[in-house]
């Protein structure tokens, strides 16, 4: 499959998350009473807490981040994880990896993300091989996040096992990077569930992450 990680890179420099924001919320608000609650607190959030927000956001120096895209009706939007911060939490939460084969993981890889250059990669193995599986973020498919060579090199080398530590809805959280990411992921978990009249990750039926952010 070809990658669009150039053409993300391109476009997601002209999203606009504050029309984005408004679009969901809108058509939230339409909805049902449910959604009319939910897109309330978003407004609410947007006004509030979000609107100074920078966006795209300017990655740090010196510190190792992700950008993963997320394409949407209203243009593709850049979500920011730091990586970093996700290797310091698996130490502290003592995760442990799982081990599986190259060939069960291989398709986790954007071939975007792969340096074909042998001279330009420079191995960094200070954090482990890390996937996503989001219904929301990767449409439920695994996808990595970092150590996109070492997957594609121990699949190369027909290697027995790799190391990999798998993150699903939720649970990578705390990798978010900015608080645009943490909004917008949970503006959209929301925006399924007022849509689809589920309630996916909630413990209640009038609950809402809009009502987890802070």
């Amino acid at each position: 499959m070809v990658s669009k990680i150039e053409l993300y890179e391109k476009e997601s420099q002209e999203f606009k998350p504050f029309k984005h924001f408004i679009s969901r919320i809108q058509v939230m608000r339409k909805e049902s009473s449910y959604g009319a609650e939910v897109a309330s607190k978003w407004t609410d959030i947007l006004n509030q807490t979000l609107v100074d927000e920078t966006y795209p956001v300017i990655h740090p120096i010196g510190q190792e981040t992700f950008s993963l895209y997320a394409e949407f009706t209203t243009g593709v939007f850049e979500y920011t994880l730091d990586i970093d911060g996700a290797t310091t939490f698996i130490k502290e939460k003592n995760i442990k990896p799982i081990k599986t084969s190259p060939s069960n993981i291989i398709e986790a890889v954007d071939q975007g993300n792969i340096n074909k250059d042998p001279n330009r990669i420079k191995p960094n193995h200070k954090n482990p091989v890390m996937v996503l599986q989001s219904r929301y973020l990767t449409n439920n498919k695994p996808y990595c996040i970092n150590g996109n060579h070492r997957i594609f090199e121990a699949y190369r080398n027909n290697d027995e096992q790799i190391e990999v530590y798998v993150f699903k809805d939720l649970e990578f959280v705390p990798f978010f990077y900015d608080v645009l990411s943490k909004a917008t992921y949970f503006l959209e978990i929301d925006y399924h569930n007022v849509v689809n009249d589920k309630r996916y990750l909630l413990h209640n039926e009038n609950g809402a992450f809009a009502n987890e952010f802070k």
